[in-house]
């Protein structure tokens, strides 16, 4: 989500004092304008007397004094943030409140502020008649006295659920991510949960209720003035018409205010969410739900964020699981497709080992040998891999492929060859680089057999490992033994020429007696293109 530029603590000051006032002002405005076109004789009297006498300077007054005390009441409510915000922009630790009391108070400030206002339209209008009755400056009506206690109480709940929305909004965007840097709102104590359901309560309360209660209430009061004078004249339809045109143009606009506001602090989050889901589900695992609030949104948000955090410990340990066991492998295995019997497939195997390589580590540092080793292994997987081929293992200066299996392959055979031809070109091109740097040149044997093996899970319960077996593993390893005595590079048994699709070069050798199998095997020699 992206945020305005970083404010200083005294223009958060400033726009909290704004919006709660600017609320503040448009309930007493809204109390005003009622009352000036209240169609009652007490208001209709002394609708004149305002305009033209001191009675708006009076008005005035009490006006200026009550904005005095919600900045007075506001100022006391938002102390804990104050002090935070100022220690943090001079670069200190805020000492005078605990950061759980800070916390606290940033979640309950917009309520905080709300039913101080509340507060303030319950006592006020009761003080203020006392006072003009006992200073004799307004003639006590018990009818009128409760119409107006009766309609500040409505206007009260309005402005009240206003304040905390804007607030509410406010803080969201400013102060939020100043104290929650990294979340973690759900798990303040000792903070009211305004949740969603409440707010949409509060909206049908204070947009469609209010507005009907208050034009009932006051057509009530005119029904009984009518009622206790009669002979009214004809003008008090007219004026109760104004009124109601008057206190439905107010009201829609709050209830248009209000609808935003309520969906701003329901939908914008679960965009934002939707948003971050998005891109995780793109494999962007950086991403972070902004947690705003501590509502069932917030809650599900907290919720997201540890789900993608699972989800990139996860995708990390697949990465490294990747580096010890081959991708396709991999997926294999944390899917749960690989049977723990196993599955019978056809396949080819390669095995690749490095000549004289004893003699080698004999002879050079370990540093140096593992360097090598890794350079080697890197240009081998590189051409095997190029063909569609899967490293099973590395044991010592010996690697084991194969082509075909777990993912099929009709012409494993021809991809086999073919890497094996890719790895002699391979370790020329390293070895006139090793040459360059006055390194020992490698030489290597490869051994090919195709036929049907056994993959699976092997090894304990515990501790299982992905290999393959059979006849055709077996044969595959001592063919590679055999170019140790045939004095070649690469050589393939019977099983694999017989699958070949492609030309190749290749010449017969003569059968070989192998340990283990009680028959030679026939074998080829593969030449050069």
């Amino acid at each position: 989500m992206n945020r305005a530029p970083a404010l200083t603590p005294w223009k958060i000051y400033l726009n909290l004092y704004v919006r709660n006032i600017l609320s503040n002002v448009l309930g007493f405005s809204v109390i005003l304008v009622l009352n000036f076109f209240t169609p009652l004789s007490f208001f209709r009297l002394r609708r004149l007397e305002f305009l033209t006498n001191e009675g708006w300077q009076y008005f005035l007054l009490v006006f200026l004094f009550i904005l005095l005390l919600v900045a007075f009441m506001q100022y006391i409510s938002q102390c804990p943030v104050c002090a935070f915000l100022t220690a943090s922009h001079q670069g200190f630790e805020c000492t005078k409140y605990s950061l759980e009391q800070i916390k606290r108070r940033v979640l309950n400030l917009p309520l905080i502020l709300a039913l101080t206002n509340m507060t303030l339209y319950v006592l006020v209008p009761p003080t203020l008649f006392l006072a003009l009755f006992l200073f004799e400056l307004f003639p006590f009506d018990f009818r009128i006295a409760l119409l107006l206690f009766f309609r500040a109480l409505m206007v009260g709940l309005i402005t009240s659920s206003l304040s905390f929305f804007i607030v509410e909004s406010y803080t969201r965007r400013d102060l939020i991510p100043k104290v929650f840097p990294e979340g973690g709102l759900t798990a303040v104590q000792g903070v009211f949960r305004v949740n969603v359901n409440r707010r949409i309560q509060l909206l049908n309360l204070a947009g469609t209720l209010t507005p009907m209660i208050i034009l009932v209430s006051t057509l009530g009061f005119v029904v009984w003035e009518v009622l206790l004078t009669p002979g009214l004249p004809n003008q008090l339809a007219l004026e109760i018409f104004w009124f109601t045109l008057v206190l439905c143009v107010i009201f829609v606009f709050i209830a248009f205010r209000l609808n935003f506001l309520v969906g701003h602090s329901v939908v914008n989050p679960i965009k934002a969410m939707l948003g971050v889901v998005e891109k995780v589900e793109r494999g962007d695992f950086n991403q972070k739900i902004e947690v705003v609030s501590n509502d069932e949104i917030g809650v599900l948000g907290e919720a997201g964020n540890e789900m993608i955090h699972g989800l990139a410990e996860r995708e990390r340990l697949r990465e490294s699981f990747g580096r010890y066991v081959t991708p396709e492998i991999r997926d294999k295995i944390l899917s749960g497709q690989i049977p723990m019997d196993g599955e019978n497939m056809d396949a080819t195997m390669l095995f690749s080992d490095l000549r004289g390589f004893t003699r080698y580590v004999e002879s050079n540092p370990p540093e140096e040998v593992i360097l090598s080793m890794r350079e080697y292994f890197t240009v081998m997987e590189q051409a095997i891999r190029a063909n569609g081929g899967i490293i099973l293992q590395y044991v010592g200066d010996e690697l084991e492929a194969v082509f075909g299996g777990p993912i099929e392959a009709a012409d494993h055979p021809d991809k086999a060859l073919q890497a094996a031809l890719e790895m002699r070109e391979g370790l020329t091109a390293l070895n006139a680089k090793r040459k360059q740097e006055g390194k020992q040149l490698f030489r290597h044997g490869v051994g090919i057999c195709s036929g049907r093996v056994l993959a699976g899970n092997t090894g304990s319960t515990d501790h299982p490992a992905y290999a393959l077996i059979g006849d055709t593993v077996n044969k595959a390893s001592r063919i590679q033994e055999l170019t140790k005595d045939l004095g070649c590079d690469i050589l393939i048994g019977r099983g694999t020429r017989n699958r070949l699709r492609a030309s190749f070069a290749l010449r017969r050798r003569e059968q070989q007696s192998v340990k283990g199998h009680s028959r030679p095997l026939e074998i080829y020699e593969v030449l050069a293109a």
